[in-house]
């Protein structure tokens, strides 16, 4: 059974992210703010599993020594990095960034 859990500073990422949106008008209602990252959720969790993997090339040390991540395309301008450490079955997502903050890293 495969099992994908949120570091701490993930999910407080995640409840941010919608304020963020909504506040910087990329969406006019919050709830729309929230079903976008609840959406972004659901594609970590159904993606994870599948996609390969590949290593930061910039080994920063918010993503840690046995970071994988994976690219989820959410829509044409915007891309979103997913860190994370794989044990067997188990999943933890260390970080979350996207495009327009950490593609120069990777």
């Amino acid at each position: 059974m495969i099992t994908i859990l949120y570091a701490t500073s993930v999910t407080e990422h995640l409840n941010n992210l919608v304020d963020i949106l909504y506040e910087n008008g990329y969406f006019g209602f919050r709830e729309s703010a929230k079903e976008y990252v609840v959406d972004l959720q659901k594609r970590i969790e159904s993606s994870l599993p599948l996609f390969t993997p590949r290593l930061p090339r910039y080994r920063r040390k918010v993503y840690g020594k046995y970071t994988k991540y994976i690219t989820i395309r959410k829509n044409r301008r915007t891309s979103y990095y997913i860190f994370f450490i794989q044990k067997g079955d188990k999943y933890i997502v260390t970080y979350i960034g996207n495009n327009h903050t950490d593609a120069q890293y990777l």
